[in-house]
């Protein structure tokens, strides 16, 4: 409890003073739960903490609607505690030591919304199995291990109308990073474009289509040979049933006690950018009926490396997770645009916060017959909303919401002559 109130009000403190005691009401009623109880009804939920305040749940509404406050800012502050009070070790992969960061899109579906509803796109829900209207979001999370934990910082939130562009104004608000980073995406961001722009400092691993096609490196060009050099090799189809030549590397390695087969196929390129080189990496396990395909830019990367780089895709999935079912995520009851994306952005950092908070505390057991109890962010935030007075106390220490009175010395203008008639 002493973490998490720590945490919530070290990120209050950078705020300004209007903001950051109804803001950190927000970020309570999610921390504990709370708001999922109240079906995203932010103003039920934050009544308790407020009622004692005139209008007190729609100030805490309008902190989020009309707040002066940056929410890149407001993550980096939140990184910036975990990797100084955490027991926090950064994942680094190859002989370069680049740091990984996890890059998804979740798709939040509307089921109640109206025309206006702000960022409104279409997307596909699974629930539904069909095209929704919904709001859609693409976060980047840095992965990390706490105590043998790995987790997922939340570092970024976009929104847009589609998955594309939110994955693409993502891309383009990367933090600042002294070190060298790969990032894990899957298919629907492993495109052509996405590994085209990859650079030396930022590579891209990511899963590959089964019906890829690729291209070989050209023959050497034999001397005295005459007209251009050629650019492309032969074809190869990775996730075929049988692709064409043989690989670089084939092996058999053992996943829990069954064999799984390994292949890969060294400076491959799409047709259409000859430039980048890519290394692809083909499992077959027994346990799927399609092969996994991973293509990455790192070529420094071993055979065993790439694997886990694209498996270290899995916090940025944990966190949407934790997000929906701790802090509402998906039932954002807001309509303007900046409610919307607050709202949806501010769900994602919090559940980042108490997953890395769980791992590097004890295991709560939720009661005498919990023996095996693990340290998860759902059991947190159900102790959490077990000791909500003094958690709010202490999150809230030193913050004070700021009072508003009635201004009685106006200057009365109904006493004014009128103006003289011409």
């Amino acid at each position: 409890m002493y973490l998490a109130a720590r945490a919530i009000n070290n990120l209050l403190r950078a705020l300004p003073a209007g903001t950051g005691y109804f803001l950190g009401i927000v970020l309570i009623t999610m921390f504990t739960g709370q708001l999922v109880h109240h079906q995203g009804s932010l103003a039920r939920a934050a009544l308790p903490y407020v009622v004692r305040l005139r209008w007190g749940w729609h100030r805490v509404e309008r902190a989020l609607e009309r707040g002066q406050f940056s929410l890149d800012a407001l993550f980096e502050r939140a990184f910036t505690w975990c990797m100084e009070c955490l027991p926090v070790e950064a994942v680094c992969l190859g002989s370069e030591q680049r740091t990984v960061q996890a890059i998804d899109s979740s798709t939040i579906a509307r089921w109640r919304s109206r025309k206006p509803s702000a960022v409104l796109g279409k997307g596909y829900c699974q629930r539904a199995q069909r095209a929704v209207r919904a709001n859609i979001v693409a976060a980047l999370t840095s992965v990390v291990r706490i105590r043998g934990v790995r987790v997922g910082l939340v570092r970024r939130t976009r929104l847009a109308t589609s998955s594309e562009h939110a994955v693409a104004a993502l891309f383009r608000a990367l933090p600042a990073s002294p070190a060298k980073r790969l990032f894990s995406v899957d298919a629907g961001i492993a495109t052509i474009e996405q590994f085209a722009a990859a650079t030396a400092h930022d590579a891209l691993v990511g899963r590959l289509r089964k019906n890829v096609a690729l291209r070989r490196a050209p023959a050497p060009r034999r001397p005295g040979q005459r007209g251009r050099s050629p650019v492309h090799g032969a074809v190869v189809h990775p996730g075929a049933k049988r692709p064409e030549g043989r690989p670089d590397e084939d092996r058999l390695i053992v996943v829990e006690q069954r064999p799984v087969r390994v292949r890969r196929w060294n400076t491959l390129h799409y047709a259409r950018a000859p430039h980048t080189v890519l290394e692809v990496v083909r499992v077959d396990d027994p346990a799927y009926k399609r092969p996994l395909l991973i293509g990455t830019t790192a070529r420094e990367l071993t055979t065993d490396e790439i694997r886990q780089a694209y498996g270290y895709r899995w916090p940025v999935e944990t966190n949407f997770f934790v997000a929906q079912g701790t802090c509402a995520m998906e039932q954002p009851r807001a309509w303007t645009e900046t409610a919307v994306s607050r709202r949806i952005s501010l769900a994602l950092p919090c559940g980042s916060l108490l997953k890395a908070i769980a791992a590097a505390c004890v295991a709560l057991p939720t009661g005498p017959w919990d023996r095996k109890a693990l340290s998860t962010a759902g059991r947190l935030a159900n102790y959490l909303d077990l000791h909500t007075p003094h958690f709010a106390a202490l999150a809230l220490s030193g913050l004070t919401p700021r009072k508003y009175t009635k201004r009685s010395d106006t200057k009365q203008t109904t006493d004014l002559q009128f103006p003289k008639a011409a």
